[in-house]
């Protein structure tokens, strides 16, 4: 398989992916809570769903009780009972 000029960029350089490639970086701790690093924008906020906008792609979380601890232009911590990821 061909990998692109980023993807050796990030093999030889031995970057992050996120770094490079504009990734996002999900940290979940438990099914209470997640960090999610390297979003654009948040472009659905229910209790039940969350949906966020990356650079290549959208992020849905959901579940019962979701909340936005905290977000800045960097990263967004998200609490409640995580059901379900789902990358579109």
């Amino acid at each position: 398989m061909l990998k692109s000029s980023k993807e050796l960029l990030v093999t030889s350089l031995k970057f992050p992916g996120d770094v490079l490639l504009g990734e996002m970086l999900l940290s979940f701790s438990g099914r209470g809570s997640l960090l999610v690093e390297n979003y654009r924008t948040i472009v659905l906020y229910s209790d039940t769903l969350i949906k966020l906008q990356g650079k290549n792609y959208c992020l849905l979380i959901h579940g019962t009780r979701l909340s936005i601890e905290y977000y800045n232009q960097e990263e967004m911590k998200i609490a409640g009972q995580i059901q379900s990821v789902e990358f579109k």
